[in-house]
């Protein structure tokens, strides 16, 4: 395993759409959601993470809560991973990186809005792999992303995201943390 890449980004849906139709010209892929379960059968697969219901919508007002997906070649048999140590019954258990070195985390830019305040949460693409699939997967969301988003302070931001941004929405990490702490233009 490598030390890691990921691109830090905030985008709206429509953002997103031409990003998966740029990488989806160049590779068939499953988006398979990152959530523990008692059993590796009954995952939630999607051949594009904008068929999630909760795609794009933070239940939390901090960007770790949202949806994550792991993202591999269609073809690409999963690895069920159970936690290790854990002090439960049961064992719950993943697909993880870890264990499907094919893979890249995508984890999506998502809305909150609730009593903790209204923001866009930021998203990011990451992978710890070395495998030639999770670099091409990484390098052509990372190249899609660059060509459809700016560069505002030390992240990409979609179009949309962009407009909220302008129209003075808050684009951050968490919305308890002080505005300050926002991504904000030059």
């Amino acid at each position: 395993m490598a030390r890691g890449k990921r691109i830090w980004h905030f985008a709206t849906k429509a953002d997103y759409e031409p990003v998966l139709m740029d990488v989806s010209e160049q590779m068939r892929l499953k988006f398979v959601v990152y959530e523990e379960r008692l059993q590796p059968t009954d995952f939630r697969v999607y051949g594009s993470p904008l068929e999630a219901p909760e795609f794009g919508v933070s239940s939390q007002p901090d960007w770790i809560q949202g949806i994550q997906f792991l993202v591999l070649p269609e073809t690409a048999p999963l690895h069920f991973e159970y936690w290790p140590n854990r002090q439960v019954q049961e064992k719950y258990g993943f697909f993880g990186q870890q264990g499907n070195d094919q893979s890249v985390v995508f984890h999506p830019s998502s809305f909150y809005h609730g009593e903790k305040g209204e923001g866009l949460l930021w998203g990011e693409i990451n992978t710890i792999s070395e495998h030639p699939d999770s670099l091409a997967i990484f390098d052509a969301f990372k190249k899609s992303i660059r060509k459809h988003f700016e560069r505002i302070d030390v992240c990409y931001v979609g179009v949309e995201a962009a407009k909220y941004l302008d129209a003075g929405g808050r684009l951050t990490q968490d919305l308890r943390a002080p505005c300050e702490r926002d991504i904000q233009r030059a």
